[in-house]
């Protein structure tokens, strides 16, 4: 990179150092360290919590993605469309959660089930999330090393060998993200991401225009898609079938997974209690369905940028630095991971490079201090606070002092986990796979202890247990199965050699290297199964239905202004509760959301049911104008959340600045309810207000 690369890389890492320092006065109390307090507006949320989700590794991971499918892929991502608009205008899950009042999942298991299952829910969220973390560090690392040209420096420590480059680079990044983390806790990882976050939105926009008008021809770029396999078109849907992980199959279950899994998996958890209001909080996830417009068309279009300068004949001068880099790495899966980023490398000019560098930097530090502050405050919070208390046979908090003392620790343990793991750790898999395998350890039933204690009062503890534990045995079998494949097809073939005749039994073909049935469908019948068990075990095992009104903190409990909220689709209504941009929002989701399903249905029924091939001429036409459309509308978008963050920050340090902390709401549980809410029962007062002041 140039000197102007650097120095916009490093500009924005000063940037954001300085405003993370200036966040550590305002984290008094451990309310404020593990949700801010619950002070953060709308615009915060949904620009820092969409930032978090997108981290260094995730970006790598589209990569891999659209690198295999293209536009195809983000065809059948338009199925889940509506669903996500209709999870966030409803405030499925979000909204009941918020009600709740608790500052952690697993804090909200114990006052649905019980102690023990708390425990249970923080072990397994914390190992699935520390395994699943643990690959983030190498792939952001390895993004920096081949993007940056950095030169490899391998040594020897006899049980392995490790490449100094590679660790000193996830070394520098760690810290930079745990220093964020330890300065103001989840008040730091809020303002960074959102300032990150709407750095990105801008860049993104930059890179899109770049890519789209001026650095390759439309023409040229649907030239270079002829190079893709007949049947893993990356524009044409209809002819995606052959596309590998990436099919209509993949997504479908991710649909699944999408309502089942609302807020199931906990890396960004330290956002699900941040709101003011749980209006906010639904209002959050509205501005969350808007934020990446630019950002996903942007990650194609890179992405099909990289394509075409290494397959079309007009740049195969030019890409011949990039081919030498790529050949000289001997690990197939990490070759497939880095190609987009080498090939980038190569055909960004100076200036762009630096941006996206320090797109890539905001991404990955973002996604680490969230990550790091979810999974360190899980294990204080839900693993050994709770055995603490179990052993000693009473409920008596540690001091507040030592409580931010252990979260802070715990913190750090992890990473330094991560980055040995990210050291020392093989992959195998597609980022996005991965994650499909080590989410199901706790995925795979966590959705139904979630949503079946929100919404269902006949939800049992034998219930929730039963499932757990039957998902847990699926996701070992799973885990097994895909990286001990040889083992599992000689005990298949020893056990049935008829399995081995495909044509024969309609079988998966199970002769290959690799286990057949990839993760992600592994997934869907874990969570399928586990669901099948919560609902009959509860059936067999309940007797009176649970008090969801004094969980939820409505009727004669309520805390936070005593309205009954809507139920059903009624859900989905506007109400009084919507000021004017919140109707903005809304309508512009509305419409935006169902245009594009509209289309999607329409012309995936003429080319499925009625087999109309509509050629790639036709297609390319489309994903010009919706490139087109999407940039050009997001960037109005991005204009109006920024401004709106930008007034949410200034409430925020206000409201800081204002609320009277209560020692007592640090998560603890007394018989099924918070602490926090026993003694506010006992000094007759109530907390009415949106940030925690009284009234």
């Amino acid at each position: 990179m140039h000197w102007i690369d650097w120095t916009i890389l490093l500009g924005m890492t000063a940037v954001i150092c300085v405003v993370a320092y200036q966040t550590r006065k305002y984290t008094r109390s451990v309310a404020d360290f593990l949700a801010a307090n619950r002070c953060a507006g709308k615009y915060v949320l949904g620009v820092a919590d969409g930032i978090a989700g997108l981290g260094a590794i995730t970006v790598v991971g589209f990569f891999e993605m659209y690198y295999k499918a293209g536009f195809s892929a983000v065809w059948w991502g338009a199925m889940m469309m509506p669903f996500g608009l209709i999870i966030a205008l409803s405030g499925w899950v979000q909204y009941r959660y918020r009600e709740t009042r608790v500052l952690t999942m697993a804090q909200f298991m114990e006052m649905r089930y019980s102690r023990r299952f708390r425990i249970f829910a923080g072990i397994m969220s914390f190992f699935s999330g520390i395994i699943n973390f643990g690959i983030f560090p190498a792939v952001g690392g390895r993004f920096f090393q081949y993007f940056c040209g950095l030169p490899p420096y391998p040594v020897s420590l006899g049980f392995a060998e490790i490449d100094l480059t590679f660790a000193a680079i996830m070394a520098v990044l760690l810290t930079i993200s745990l220093a964020f983390t330890f300065m103001g806790g989840q008040i730091a990882v809020i303002v960074t991401d959102f300032v990150q976050g709407a750095f990105s939105n801008i860049a993104f926009f930059v890179l899109a225009v770049y890519i789209l008008f001026f650095r390759f021809d439309w023409s040229t770029m649907l030239e270079a898609f002829s190079a893709a396999p007949a049947d893993a078109s990356l524009i044409n849907p209809a002819h995606s079938s052959g596309t590998e992980n990436f099919s209509a199959s993949y997504f479908l279950v991710g649909l699944f997974g999408a309502f089942l899994n609302a807020m199931a998996w906990q890396g960004s958890q330290g956002y699900f209690g941040c709101a003011t209001t749980p209006h906010a909080a639904r209002m959050g996830r509205v501005v969350g369905q808007l934020r990446p417009l630019v950002q996903n068309t942007a990650i194609v279009l890179l992405v099909l940028a990289a394509y075409t300068f290494l397959h079309h004949a007009s740049f195969a001068q030019d890409a011949l630095g990039a081919e030498q880099v790529l050949d000289g790495i001997n690990s197939e899966t990490i070759r497939g991971q880095q190609t987009v980023t080498v090939a980038l490398a190569h055909l960004l000019p100076t200036g762009l490079l630096g941006l996206l560098a320090a797109v890539m930097f905001a991404a990955f530090v973002s996604t680490h201090d969230t990550y790091l502050h979810s999974w360190g405050s899980i294990f204080i919070q839900d693993v050994l606070l709770p055995i603490r208390l179990m052993i000693r046979g009473d409920d008596t908090p540690i001091s507040e002092k030592t409580h931010m003392k252990m979260l802070r620790y715990s913190i750090l343990g992890v990473a330094l986990f991560i980055f040995l793991f990210s050291l020392f750790f093989s992959q195998q898999q597609d980022i996005l796979m991965f994650f499909a395998l080590t989410g199901t350890f706790y995925l795979g039933w966590a959705g139904w202890a979630i949503c079946g204690g929100l919404y269902w009062s006949r939800g049992t503890t034998p219930g929730v247990w039963a499932a757990a534990l039957t998902g847990l045995a699926l996701s070992i079998g799973g885990w097994f199965i895909t990286y001990h494949w040889d083992t599992f097809r000689a005990f298949l073939e020893a056990l049935n050699p008829a399995l081995w005749t495909k044509a024969e039994n309609g079988w998966p073909d199970l002769a290959g290297d690799k286990c057949p049935i990839n993760a992600q469908i592994l997934f869907f019948w874990s969570m399928l199964i586990t669901g099948i068990v919560y609902v009959v075990v509860s059936l067999l095992s309940g007797k009176d239905p649970f008090n969801m009104d004094r969980m939820l903190h409505r009727g004669s409990y309520a805390v936070e202004g005593g309205e009954q909220p809507v139920r059903g689709w009624r859900a989905l209504k506007m109400d009084h509760k919507f000021a004017l941009d919140d109707k903005i929002l809304y309508v512009a989701s509305l419409i935006y959301t169902l245009a594009i399903f509209a289309v999607f249905i329409v012309l995936t029924v003429v080319f499925t049911v009625f087999g109309i091939d509509f050629g790639d001429g036709f297609w390319g036409v489309l994903w010009y104008w919706y490139a087109l459309g999407t940039v050009l509308g997001g960037g109005v978008i991005l204009v109006w959340l920024t401004w709106g963050g930008i007034r949410d920050l200034r409430r925020l340090f206000r409201d800081l600045s204002r609320v009277r902390r209560n020692a007592s709401d640090d998560g603890t549980v007394v018989a099924g309810q918070a602490l926090a809410d026993l003694e506010s029962v006992d000094t007759g007062e109530n907390d009415r207000s949106t940030n925690g002041k009284k009234e």
